[in-house]
């Protein structure tokens, strides 16, 4: 969903930084490098296919029924312009959180870094949390959600596909951590 793809990319950016932290604290420069080229790699093969699977197939859910426009893009240049903002939510956080990770370990504060993931983390969690209903019932169009015309998240195999790829996501995430700390340590 809208709400939570930057705050997930600021995770994965930052957990990313964590493992490389002996080779920023040590300036290692091709290291850091080698890290922040696995944290674009992982927005491009972990987050972004998450975002466009959800924003093609409930693309006005994936939007948190804000606008009635996303109901109206196949076929047309917004689709195009809603594909680049979809990429650019995955690439950009995940970067803005790598970056802000390097900085804090660079400052020796990785509790800091840990401290801000977790809360992100905790963000996230709060977010689906207050947005239970637009979470948890699924329409195909924005009109539908207005109207009520929505599935329950837990009825439909829409509940099954978003567990799996919640689940590679966050594995995904955990096995890229372990590579690159085992990769980068000093």
């Amino acid at each position: 969903m809208l709400l939570i793809d930057v705050p997930v990319g600021i995770v994965a950016g930052q957990v990313i930084a964590d493992a490389s932290r002996d080779a920023i604290a040590a300036r290692d420069g091709t290291a850091v490098s080698r890290a922040r080229a696995i944290a674009i790699i992982f927005a491009y093969l972990a987050t972004t296919p998450v975002i466009v699977y959800f924003f093609l197939g409930w693309p006005a859910w994936e939007m948190n029924y804000f606008w009635k426009w996303v109901d109206n893009v196949q076929g047309t240049p917004e689709l195009a312009l809603s594909s680049f903002m979809l990429i650019a939510m995955s690439f950009f956080p995940t970067l803005a959180g790598f970056e802000s990770g390097r900085l804090l370990v660079q400052g020796n504060r990785v509790p800091l870094l840990r401290a801000s993931y977790t809360f992100f983390f905790l963000l996230i969690l709060v977010i689906v949390w207050m947005t239970r209903d637009i979470t948890f019932n699924v329409a195909t169009t924005y009109d539908k959600y207005t109207r009520g015309e929505f599935f329950s998240f837990w009825d439909n195999p829409f509940f099954t596909y978003w567990l799996v790829l919640t689940a590679l996501f966050w594995g995904s995430l955990a096995g890229c951590y372990v590579y690159v700390r085992k990769s980068t340590a000093v």
